[in-house]
């Protein structure tokens, strides 16, 4: 229960700083994250990202389809998303979380996180999406592995980065909304 009240606080900390400010969006404050922490935030951003991104017409089956996060490789991430999300929308639709274990299990999903400590194996992930996916990552990867998105950690903070080419071959438009919060923006040549 105390645990359950700490991550909850953590989780609302990491989400009303950026809200006061118009952003919705979770920023880590402090030195030094715990691991509890840095999963808690990243798990925060991941629920939060969905609603600054327009999807092409068709990326949802019905206007009913839940959006659909996929989690590979970081199991912490995993459960603090389940919580957090556990009976919230983004926009008019129902939040669903999947663990990813192949690339098989990609498919009908709206966001990918491909976390954890293994690069080759999330780059693999990353290169098999096809379609209007939002792709985050632990790290700016380049080529057809390139996320839309990514995480890094800057003086005791989680940040992102974000991709427009990226984002513009996956047939995706990030708000300007999310752009003016992001660490770094890799525009369009």
């Amino acid at each position: 229960m105390i645990r359950s009240l700490a991550r909850r606080r953590i989780v609302l900390a990491a989400c009303a700083v950026p809200c006061a400010a118009g952003v919705g969006l979770a920023r880590a404050q402090g030195q030094g994250l715990g691991l509890a922490r840095e999963s808690a935030v990243k798990a925060a951003f991941l629920y939060k990202f969905g609603a600054f991104v327009e999807w092409p017409a068709g990326a949802f089956r019905s206007p009913q389809s839940a959006f659909v996060i996929g989690v590979y490789g970081d199991e912490a991430v995993a459960s603090e998303l389940e919580q957090i999300t556990q009976g919230r929308n983004v926009g008019d639709r129902r939040v669903e979380v999947l663990r990813v274990r192949a690339p098989e299990d990609i498919r009908g999903l709206h966001l990918l996180y491909a976390g954890g400590a293994r690069e080759s194996r999330a780059r693999e992930l990353l290169e098999a999406v096809r379609g209007p996916v939002l792709t985050v990552a632990n790290a700016p990867l380049t080529g057809q592995a390139a996320p839309v998105l990514h995480f890094s950690e800057e003086q005791g903070r989680v940040r992102f980065g974000a991709s427009l080419p990226a984002a513009a071959a996956r047939g995706l438009r990030l708000s300007s909304r999310l752009l003016a919060v992001a660490h770094h923006v890799e525009t369009l040549r």
